[in-house]
């Protein structure tokens, strides 16, 4: 089918909105449809979901997309079962994903044996949930291109992402900081296993990372860290007792904790910047 067919066919056809939403290597399918689709070899679940108008616009703001679909927020099952987006919905709550989550919107028709047409990509940046339903904000662009213009800084600190590879990269190797530990007891936010006393340097500043069951892995910033026990920013799925997790310790980013790390040639930090003190009467001019 042509692209002009296919627009005409909106007026003439049956037109059928899909939508894709895409969080590491788990892809979930929807259709506003009465009924599952089978487009492509692949299925497309039946749900109560709807998109706002698609707009492309100078402001950024403008060219957001709202999806809206069923989610119920009382946690006792109706007679007729949850709708299929409740488990979908339960990516944002009751915790924050710690990844980015794409979503693709596409179009077809009932018997249209052509692949289905992508009318708008973007990604999930901002959940609003009532008693029965979930309203999905949308963004063209991508979450991590919110920071711009965050070149190299002139500074006595590095300004490099730990961990990060690259011509402008930390390039430290996290193999060797890795620490691998099973959970033995959580009290709120705080996690407690032997390992963690195991480690070369401070966990406090690094991250927490364990993979649920549906294959998603979690993570989470560590906030402190003391002998057997760290804590951690916020809780999760399938964080229990007995969990599996790895840590990774954080970085100061000043001189002696990348000699600490064997990592001085990718220092970034100008390590002969003058340091001048504004509060002891010296000017910041240059």
């Amino acid at each position: 089918m042509a692209f002009d067919d296919f627009e005409l066919s909106r007026w003439l056809g049956k037109p059928l909105h899909l939508f894709q939403f895409i969080r590491q290597g788990t892809i979930e399918r929807f259709a506003n449809a009465p009924r599952d689709q089978v487009i492509g070899g692949f299925t497309y679940k039946a749900a109560v979901m709807s998109r706002s108008e698609i707009r492309q616009t100078v402001e950024r703001a403008k060219d957001r997309l709202k999806i809206t679909m069923a989610y119920l927020l009382n946690p006792t099952p109706p007679a007729e079962g949850f709708p299929s987006t409740q488990d979908l919905g339960g990516w944002w709550r009751p915790y924050i994903p710690s990844d980015p989550i794409k979503v693709i919107c596409l179009a077809t028709h009932y018997g249209d044996t052509d692949p289905p047409k992508v009318e708008w990509m973007g990604w999930a940046v901002q959940p609003e949930y009532t008693d029965l339903e979930l309203v999905l904000t949308c963004d063209p662009n991508h979450p991590a291109g919110e920071a711009r213009n965050q070149g190299a800084k002139w500074q006595k600190g590095c300004w490099k992402s730990v961990y990060s590879t690259g011509i402008r990269g930390c390039n430290l190797d996290p193999e060797p900081l890795t620490i691998v530990a099973t959970l033995s007891n959580i009290v709120g936010l705080t996690l407690t296993a032997a390992e963690f006393a195991t480690s070369a340097f401070p966990l406090a500043g690094g991250t927490l990372y364990w993979t649920r069951t549906d294959g998603i892995e979690e993570e989470r910033p560590i906030m402190a860290h003391s002998g057997t026990s760290v804590q951690i920013l916020w809780d999760g799925d399938e964080l229990a007792i007995g969990t599996d997790v790895t840590a990774l310790p954080g970085c100061p980013q000043n001189w002696n904790a990348c000699d600490a790390r064997g990592n001085t040639i990718n220092y970034g930090g100008a390590i002969y910047k003058p340091i001048k003190d504004p509060a002891g009467g010296a000017s910041m001019s240059w």
